[in-house]
């Protein structure tokens, strides 16, 4: 087994862990993950987040004309080249078919503004393939040669007047030519030594349909591969399909010009998608591609050019625009995305939007990739939050039994109508946990006996089948209504990896052959319908768990990563074998190491029995500590029961077990070995049999709370925006036992090695050293009275950015 991270090889046989392991934590099988994805090389280009607002300098128009289909291209006057379509207004918008010409314009920006030089393509005319129209263009250059391919069409024998193509284009789809021009288009490509042209046409199309696409072939992408080869996407019809839906079909070819073969395999065809834009990435050694689907851009990937996946970051945008005034731009249309791309590296993600009847041209700007892991804003919010809980919520809470995990991942529960929670009340667990401080909750949606907390439409095991509120009941519902009567973010933890009631172990169900392989296409199929109602039916969501991790689709495991950036783009994602925005911090203690840094050698913890050696060694010290030099930013986790403590770990409620609820100060502790060490740390609570917390964790949760605020909820000093070095004065010698430091780490981690200095009787002395600040740094020390109080940056890889400075006074506790 191979492991591959960008830049980072590791020829390490994984550590197989002994099944009797499946009794530890649910946490600790995180730990049994891999990072190898089915393709030996793994996607790793991460550039959405990246994406920019936009100004009306992006926004490209020319009177009387709508503009349509971007490329882009560098060239050797060191200006951007952009290649579009472009038909008069006169003709209406479905003009496109019978009067589009490819247009010319020059910037000295990727992202605009771009200033119209000239036409250069248009219909040749009758007795020509391209004799209607020239549309939809791309811009490539190969081996000294500018190839501009298009497409185009004709009306066959017919004859034909202009005044045919206007009545035409003004009539649109319900004219009798548009049954014949839609069916002949075809793509084909002009070639020339300049930019400037001119510009030789080929005299027959470049390729038929067959294969995965039938009726044309449109909307060409191509670039070649490392082989030398290649490899031209274009979109057909769906053969055998009474929907209008398409397809975008492979072609490959030894030449720019073809011949060009279509491959059997589609690149799409499990969704209704136009448009595609292809690159291919030296750097990374794969190709990548673009595309419009109803609601949103996509990316697909491919390692090879030949089989295609949807890509680690599968869903780039929803459609709508943000303008750097903050105001939204909502287009009617947003279609033919196309991503210009320099050394490898995304530059622009240029698009047609249509708003009215006005059709122009958005170039968005991407930022450039940042030369040290920085934090994208859903991990952002989840370290800001600090502290959340999670409320595990299962049918053997009700079955007044001690909980065995390894037993209820193959046990099913004997009755589920025993959920009867006679008393339920969201709104008391909320309030719980906002009295504690916690700014996000969690809920456990699904665990491991498959059962579904929520009304399901795929699931027929879940809350429809109860007795309980007459098969009516939504505690999903229930609990984010009162998260948002609470100010609370909700989030959701999916239990998909076990299912009891239906025999599935590690993601595979139980059985063998084509039995085996069906029931597990239908589970694939109702978990990932589970995870679109989840995203779909509850509003925005600030997390989605999923336990232990989830397995890549690759692997013959769901494909959630996808629903998930669809439909809840600003939700942090945890996790599966494609991606993790935040990791398990490598024990469930609520501590993490001191230092623990956000950055990660790794872009996903992983899924399956096994993890790299690196990960497991020394007790799991890369999880609890991070890489100060790790290529991605992945924040750590400290989590913990509520009920932990002396002998116990019990995320689930059992009767007579409040004897183990954390004391104060071990949930303080906690507080400082998470929060204090730049962790987020996440509290398992769980509700009793009738509904409600019990009283006994209320209790503590107000305490937890109300001692956090008493030690932190006044500085006695502090100081904002601070540099290499920053101090704080006192009228007069001050008693302090704490100090807090925080980085604006928007701008990354800069910190490597810091120290506190207190003037205490006229003299400077260190009262706290440290590595890493991060998000959040508690330093605990002897109580020392001091005049000034200072901080001094000893190391650090850029110029510090010091958001707070804040000096407390806590006392003996």
């Amino acid at each position: 087994m191979i492991i591959k991270t960008q830049r980072v090889y590791l020829n390490e046989f994984s550590i197989k862990l002994p099944g009797r392991l499946l009794v530890l934590p649910t946490m600790m099988i995180v730990l049994l993950f891999g990072v190898v994805d089915a393709q030996s090389r793994p996607d790793t280009l991460f550039f959405k987040d990246r994406l920019q607002p936009i100004s009306e300098e992006n926004i490209f128009s020319t009177e009387g004309y709508y503009n349509w289909g971007p490329s882009i291209i560098k060239g050797d006057d060191n200006r951007y080249h952009l290649f579009y379509s472009r038909w008069k207004k006169a003709y209406k918008f479905t003009g496109w078919l019978t009067h589009s010409e490819i247009a010319h314009a020059i910037a000295k920006r990727p992202e605009g503004p771009y200033k119209f030089k000239e036409t250069v393509v248009k219909g040749r005319g009758n007795g020509h393939w391209d004799a209607i129209t020239a549309h939809n263009p791309k811009i490539k250059y190969f081996d000294g040669k500018y190839y501009l391919y298009y497409i185009s069409t004709n009306l066959g024998e017919q004859d034909y007047t202009e005044n045919d193509l206007i009545e035409t284009a003004h009539t649109g789809y319900e004219h009798p030519n548009w049954a014949i021009l839609r069916p002949n288009q075809r793509t084909g490509v002009a070639v020339a030594e300049s930019l400037n042209g001119p510009w030789k046409r080929m005299e027959n199309p470049l390729i038929e349909p067959s294969g995965p696409i039938t009726t044309l072939t449109v909307n060409p992408a191509i670039d070649r591969g490392s082989d030398g080869r290649y490899y031209l996407i274009v979109k057909g019809d769906k053969p055998n399909e009474k929907r209008f839906i398409r397809n975008q079909a492979m072609a490959v070819s030894d030449s720019p010009t073809g011949p060009f073969t279509i491959l059997a395999e589609p690149v799409i065809d499990y969704l209704d998608t136009e448009d595609m834009s292809l690159w291919y990435d030296s750097t990374r050694n794969y190709f990548y591609g673009v595309f419009h689907a109803h609601s949103f851009i996509g990316m697909v990937s491919s390692s090879d050019g030949k089989n295609w996946k949807k890509a680690t970051e599968f869903a780039l945008m929803s459609k709508k625009l943000v303008m750097k005034d903050g105001t939204e731009l909502i287009p009617d249309r947003l279609e033919r995305p196309f991503v210009h791309v320099e050394h490898d590296e995304p530059r622009v993600l240029a698009m047609a939007m249509k708003k009215g009847d006005a059709a122009s041209i958005i170039f968005r700007p991407i930022a450039p990739k940042p030369k040290y892991p920085l934090p994208n804003e859903r991990q952002l919010a989840w370290q800001q939050a600090e502290m959340g809980s999670v409320f595990h919520y299962d049918l053997h809470v009700f079955d007044r039994e001690a909980y065995g995990q390894a037993n209820n991942r193959i046990d099913p529960v004997k009755d589920y109508q025993i959920f009867n929670p006679s008393a339920l009340n969201t709104d008391q667990w909320v309030k719980a946990a906002k009295d504690a401080g916690f700014t996000f909750a969690i809920l456990t949606a699904t665990h491991e006996t498959g059962f579904a907390l929520f009304q399901s439409a795929v699931n027929p095991y879940s809350m429809k089948a109860l007795n309980f509120q007459e098969g009516k009941g939504d505690i999903v519902r229930d609990f984010v209504t009162s998260c948002r009567k609470y100010g609370i973010k909700p989030g959701i933890y999916l239990g998909i990896r076990w299912n009891s009631f239906l025999g599935v172990h590690d993601f595979e169900v139980n059985g063998a052959g084509e039995f085996k392989k069906n029931r597990q296409r239908w589970y694939n199929h109702m978990v990932e319908g589970m995870v679109k109602e989840i995203c779909t039916n509850y509003g925005e969501l600030f997390e989605i768990w999923f336990d232990g991790g989830a397995d890549s689709p690759a692997n013959g495991a769901p494909d959630v990563l996808s629903i998930v950036q669809q439909y809840q783009p600003n939700c942090l994602f945890y996790h599966n074998k494609q991606l993790a925005e935040a990791r398990w911090g490598g024990s469930e203690s609520g501590k993490v190491n001191d230092p623990c840094w956000a950055s990660f050698p790794y872009y996903s913890t992983g899924a399956g029995e096994s993890a790299p050696a690196r990960i497991a060694e020394n007790n799991f010290q890369l999880l609890k500590e991070g890489d100060p030099n790790g290529t991605y930013w992945m924040p750590a986790m400290a989590d913990a029961p509520l009920r932990g403590y002396n002998g116990r770990h019990e995320w689930f409620w059992e009767p007579g077990d409040e004897d183990h609820i954390f004391p104060l100060t071990d949930l303080m502790e906690m507080y400082y070995g998470s929060v204090g060490r730049n962790a987020t740390l996440i509290i398992g609570l769980t509700p009793n049999a009738e509904g409600v917390l019990p009283e006994p964790d209320v209790k503590r949760l107000k305490e937890w709370g109300d001692e956090i605020r008493n030690r932190f909820g006044r500085p006695l000093a502090h100081l904002e925006n601070g540099g290499l070095k920053g101090s704080i004065s006192f009228d007069r010698p001050t008693r302090i036992d704490h100090v807090v430091l925080q980085e604006d780490i928007r701008k990354g981690e800069r910190v490597r090695k810091f120290r506190v200095e207190g003037l205490i009787d006229d003299k400077w002395k260190v009262i706290a050293r440290g590595e890493n600040i991060g998000h959040k740094h508690i330093a605990r020390f002897d109580e020392a009275k001091v005049r000034r109080l200072r901080y001094v940056i000893e190391a650090q890889t850029l110029a510090p950015i010091i958001k707070k400075f804040e000096a407390y006074f806590v006392g003996h506790k």
